[in-house]
This record gives C-alpha cells, sequence and structure tokens, in this order.
C-alpha cells in the first residue's frame, strides 16, 4: 500500500493508524470521542492544507472524495523521498 493517494488539483490522502501518541490520535478525537486506537483513517489534504475536518472514516471519505481519481504517487508523476 502506498503511504499516501494523490488526486486532482493537489489533493492528497493518507491513511493513518490512530496511535495515542500521534497527534493523528489528538485530532480525530475532536472530530470523534469514541474513536479507538488502531483505527484507520484518512488524512485529506489539498495543496497543504487540511480539507473539511481533515481526518475521515472510509464512509465519509468516499461522500468527499471519488475514489476511482487516486492514484498512487508514482503513477501521478510525483517525487517519492
Amino acid at each position: 500500500m502506498a503511504p499516501y493517494l494523490v488526486g486532482p488539483d493537489g489533493l492528497r490522502v493518507e491513511p493513518v493508524q490512530l496511535r495515542v501518541d500521534t497527534v493523528h490520535w489528538l485530532f480525530v478525537r475532536m472530530i470523534e470521542p469514541a474513536a479507538r486506537p488502531g483505527e484507520i483513517w484518512y488524512r485529506v489534504t489539498r495543496h497543504g492544507h487540511a480539507l473539511g475536518m481533515g481526518y475521515y472514516q472510509l464512509d465519509q471519505l468516499q461522500e468527499l472524495v471519488d475514489l476511482a481519481d487516486l492514484r498512487g504517487p508514482s503513477e501521478a508523476g510525483e517525487e517519492t523521498a
């Protein structure tokens, strides 16, 4: 699995597994207090800025983004470090 996927107009979708010692955990818990460690959420940005809430579960992501438009960074011509 790619560390992130890219889409049109600077869209970037990064899966994150929640751990209590991360900033992802803090942000997701503000959105969804019932979130649990180990869950996979998706951090969504456009040109480096959070899109909407910034973090989404898969069902929410599907409403926000056309998943068919997402590509791996190498497929989209991005350089990976």
